[in-house]
């Protein structure tokens, strides 16, 4: 996959071979780093053993470079975002749920929705299939 992924603070690279690597914390405070595919709508998650959390837990997502926290809470409080930059060099935000099991992920380019994927990501959309503005 050629797509480049980007800290929105820093800009620095959090893709290594397969995975976009983030560190995180879950609500009990238990850290760790959690490997995430960087192929959007592929909910893929490698972590260590010892990072445990459950599902539907809010778990805090961080540029393992800067340590800057990735959540958007001016947009939803349990969304996070990070820099896409394609083959053809367009930047693109990716915002993410940071619900463990939700499956969502939005691809947003001049704060408009261009794609959607997972089966939870209407419910960051309204009945007209528009999303708010990020």
């Amino acid at each position: 996959m050629k797509n480049n992924y980007l800290c929105p603070k820093c800009r620095a690279e959090l893709k290594i071979k397969d995975y976009i690597i983030f560190s995180a914390e879950t609500e009990k405070g238990i850290k760790g780093i959690i490997l995430l595919s960087p192929k959007l709508g592929d909910y893929t998650i490698i972590h260590d053993d010892n990072f445990k959390y459950e599902e539907g837990e809010h778990i805090d997502f961080f540029c393992p470079v800067c340590r800057s926290s990735l959540a958007i809470p001016e947009v939803n409080k349990d969304l996070a975002e990070v820099i896409m930059i394609d083959e053809k060099n367009v930047e693109y935000k990716i915002v993410f749920s940071e619900i463990a099991g939700k499956k969502c992920t939005i691809k947003i380019k001049d704060q408009n929705i261009i794609e959607a994927f997972g089966e939870d990501a209407d419910e960051y959309q309204n009945f007209w299939g528009v999303g708010p503005r990020y």
